[in-house]
């Protein structure tokens, strides 16, 4: 742990200022999940109120890291990111400092922890010389990134050269063209391609910017917690995770909403719905999704806001239909609701339904036009207070 270090935190309820008997703690992380959240619990009241950092201090590679420490910073997400250092002891955290500041990834530590579980899909390569990280100059990158060019074209003309399908003049004229590399300046060789704008050079090696970026959103917190704690990776690219709460306790604001990924099978949900329920000593009907997060193929319907009114329930079919459909394209259901006006989750999922059974229909795209003109039709009989629109609806003028 010397070699790896760590991360100190100073940490205290948020009327700590005013109340000289609140409580406060240090802790180093990384730490269990577990006794951490005794920790924020005695720091919360248990979700009560807030906590706040005082301070933070870091040593060994937490040191290279760049990340928020103020005093919203949250703890879960900070030590989780600790536990991915812990556990990758090996990785070059000059490059991933060097990624996250070139590639504007937040500081916020949940993302940096992305960052570090993914390191190996960062476009990054090493330079084949060192170079000093504390007090390096652009010319020693330049440098450096023109002798790590120079050094792998003359790798390849090696392996060319030893290629005995070459005749014995085109392996002499290969050799002589590695002579001329021997003159090349590697300083300007590095300033001139990398004011391309293609590469970006980090103090241990560079970047190519043409490369795909790192999914910053992999892994929500939990998923986070779960990968750094227990080398578990296996989740559902597609998924929804929703945090359930007391309608009473969303509305005050409390903090202790629990996480359920979606699609899980109905009665399961039902179950563990039941189950916060009791815990929570609510009705199950009480409970509301008082936040959520998209992942995979959802995340093309970000732009729309599902709110607490929209049923977990509901979420889930609406998780389920999506999963189940891989060929349904959520980004073009998404815009042609948006066109529609289509927000209710209702008609969203009906929408996905007319949408996955027109697929392959001459009149696919007919079918989605039909079911757009019911609902405006069906809004503009209620705005103008005429009858019932269904059995289940309400009546004109009792919104």
């Amino acid at each position: 742990m010397n070699k790896i270090g760590n991360i100190r935190v100073n940490v205290a309820a948020s009327d700590a200022a005013y109340y000289a008997y609140a409580p406060q703690d240090s802790v180093i992380l990384p730490m269990a999940p577990d006794n951490l959240q005794k920790v924020i619990d005695k720091m919360t009241y248990f979700g009560r109120h807030d906590y706040a950092i005082e301070d933070i201090q870091t040593s060994g590679k937490f040191d290279k890291l760049h990340f928020a420490e103020d005093e919203r910073v949250d703890l879960r997400a900070l030590n989780a990111m600790a536990e991915c250092v812990k556990r990758n002891p090996d990785l070059d955290y000059d490059a991933v400092r060097d990624y996250c500041d070139n590639f504007d990834v937040p500081v916020d530590p949940l993302m940096v922890g992305n960052v570090i579980m993914q390191a190996d899909e960062m476009p990054f390569c090493g330079y084949s010389v060192a170079v000093d990280s504390e007090a390096s100059l652009p010319s020693d990158l330049w440098r450096a990134y023109g002798l790590t060019l120079l050094d792998q074209a003359s790798e390849e003309l090696e392996s060319c050269v030893n290629d005995n399908r070459l005749s014995p003049a085109s392996k002499a004229s290969l050799l002589n063209i590695g002579e001329l590399l021997g003159n090349v300046p590697a300083e300007a060789l590095g300033a001139r391609m990398a004011a391309g704008g293609d590469v970006c050079l980090g103090h241990s090696g560079y970047f190519d910017r043409n490369s795909n970026e790192v999914d910053l959103m992999k892994f929500d917190l939990d998923e986070l917690e779960q990968a750094a704690f227990e080398g578990d990776r296996d989740f559902a690219a597609d998924r929804i995770v929703v945090y359930a709460e007391d309608r009473e306790a969303a509305d005050l604001g409390l903090n202790i909403s629990l996480p359920l990924t979606l699609p899980m099978d109905a009665a399961e949900l039902e179950g563990t719905l039941k189950d916060i329920a009791e815990m929570e000593g609510v009705d199950a009907g009480e409970l509301v999704m008082c936040d959520y997060e998209l992942h995979g193929r959802f995340r093309e319907y970000s732009w729309h806001d599902f709110g607490s009114d929209d049923s977990i329930a509901d979420m889930n079919r609406f998780a389920q239909i999506v999963v189940d459909n891989p060929e349904l394209s959520v980004g073009e259901l998404f815009y042609y609701n948006d066109d529609h006006e289509i927000y209710d989750i209702d008609a969203i999922i009906e929408s996905a339904e007319k949408m996955i059974a027109s697929q392959g229909a001459p009149d696919g795209d007919l079918c989605l036009d039909n079911l757009a003109e019911a609902k405006d039709d069906e809004a503009e009989m209620v705005n103008e207070g005429i009858g019932t629109i269904g059995a289940d609806a309400l009546a004109g003028g009792e919104r």
